[in-house]
């Protein structure tokens, strides 16, 4: 597709997203689908010129608008549902500040299926909008959700703690919500870079490990019981345990698979492609059923599939509350977790081990696909007899006999090429991972050299 990537459309700001593209989407939203559209935005400095670009296309195309404004992704997903027939976000979500972009969203919450996101660029492009006569057009009023989601939010969970909490909110919009839900729940609440700004002066807005790793000092220094770090849009989470110990993505993901399955005494549980054993063998051993799908889909799955639970790396998505990702449901449920069954350390010790690691290779997008086609054809010599089955969902990720796996994908929001490895024992994974990622830089420098002839 030429506008929507993993994650909606997403980019540099003048390159990719602009205020005329805003326009044109606003009005095929209202061409596809009438009726009243939530919108709201994150809290770049971009955000506030997108999200009214938007709401004029929708208004052009006859919609009526309620104007949320400042809030997380997952409360548009929610006030969504409870409130219109589509959903609109402006955010580029952890992508750097010069970057923004814009997802949609169904009246059930849900993020636009791809194939729905196919027929909207289809109205893009063709420039065949519904203009609304002067006396067909609605009105713009403003809708406060933040209380009435947290109340939601509240609600569904049902507990109270006393535990004591460090939240990071990256200078992002979750820092508008997340301090005042977990107040709410009773915790002790610590906040850092918890004010909005779209410059994110306290790190960068993407919660990998390199960029939060401080936070593993600060709750040993302030004796806290976890700490919690959201990305730009908040729908993101990332955590560590009261030992200042970050636990990784698919741990996270294991322990709410887990926690569903035997709540549920069976079901599936979808999640994508770059995930790692760990969440198969907690499944299975619980009586439940793992499927994997291409990154950015989870909500398809869960309809295709019927999940009980979905989740990607820093994404879970809890379909009893809703079918969006959401990371204020996963921590008020994380929290609940530690309160009924012990320190989050000894439900991580619960989790099998395996070793995972993942970079990212820088490629401009124009040839990220001649990229992952080249790097499989290179790994395919390379690792020979010891390759058992070949995924292409999301890239090219190879099962080998051993347990180990490659995955190679183009990102769908970024000019990088993922590379992500998994071993059973470190050794292996290093030895994976050299030829992986050599392989993947060289193909980029060759292809980037020809560019230039």
């Amino acid at each position: 597709m030429r506008l929507f990537g993993t994650a909606g459309i997403r980019g540099r700001l003048w390159e990719k997203v602009t205020p005329e593209l805003a326009l044109k989407v606003g009005m095929a939203i209202g061409t596809y689908k009438g009726g009243t559209a939530v919108v709201a935005r994150d809290g770049r400095t971009s955000s506030v010129m997108l999200k009214n670009a938007v709401i004029s296309g929708l208004l052009a195309s006859g919609m009526e608008v309620l104007d949320a404004d400042l809030i997380p992704t997952p409360a548009l997903a929610w006030a969504t549902r409870e409130h219109g027939d589509a959903g609109v976000m402006i955010t580029a979500s952890h992508n750097p500040p010069t970057d923004n972009g814009i997802k949609v969203f169904n009246g059930d919450g849900t993020e636009f299926y791809v194939e729905q996101e196919k027929e909207l660029e289809g109205i893009v492009f063709s420039g065949n909008f519904r203009r609304a006569e002067w006396n067909e057009i609605k009105t713009v009023k403003p809708l406060d959700v933040i209380d009435d989601y947290i109340g939601a939010v509240l609600d569904f969970v049902n507990h109270e703690t006393g535990l004591k909490v460090l939240y990071d909110g990256a200078n992002g919009s979750g820092s508008v919500l997340a301090p005042y839900l977990l107040r709410e729940m009773g915790a002790k609440v610590i906040s850092v870079n918890a004010h909005v700004d779209g410059h994110f002066p306290g790190r960068r807005p993407e919660p990998r490990y390199e960029n939060i790793a401080y936070l593993g000092e600060l709750v040993k220094e302030l004796g806290v019981d976890l700490a919690i770090a959201q990305d730009g849009d908040a729908d993101r989470i990332a955590v560590f345990d009261e030992r200042g110990n970050y636990v990784d993505e698919d741990t996270v993901i294991a322990l709410f698979a887990k926690h569903y399955v035997e709540e549920n005494g069976g079901g599936t549980v979808v999640t994508s492609i770059n995930t790692g054993s760990r969440i198969d063998e907690v499944v299975e051993r619980a009586g439940g059923k793992v499927v994997r799908v291409p990154l950015g889909q989870p909500h398809d799955g869960i309809k295709k599939y019927g999940a009980i639970f979905a989740g990607e790396p820093w994404k879970l998505v809890h379909p009893k509350f809703g079918n969006w990702i959401d990371s204020f449901v996963t921590m008020a449920l994380l929290i609940k977790m530690i309160d009924e069954n012990g320190p989050l350390s000894k439900l991580v010790s619960e989790i099998p081990v395996y070793y995972l690691r993942k970079e990212n290779v820088p490629c401009p997008d124009g040839l990220k696909g001649k990229v992952v086609e080249r790097a499989r054809e290179e790994l395919e010599k390379a690792l020979g007899e010891e390759i058992k089955e070949i995924l292409t969902i999301s890239g090219y990720r190879f099962q080998l006999r051993d347990g180990s796996w490659v995955l190679v994908r183009p990102s769908g929001t970024e000019p990088k090429i993922r590379v992500v490895v998994e071993g059973p024992s470190e050794k292996r994974r290093d030895e994976l991972f050299e030829l992986a990622y050599k392989t993947v830089a060289k193909e980029v420098e060759k292809l980037k050299r020809s560019a230039r002839v």
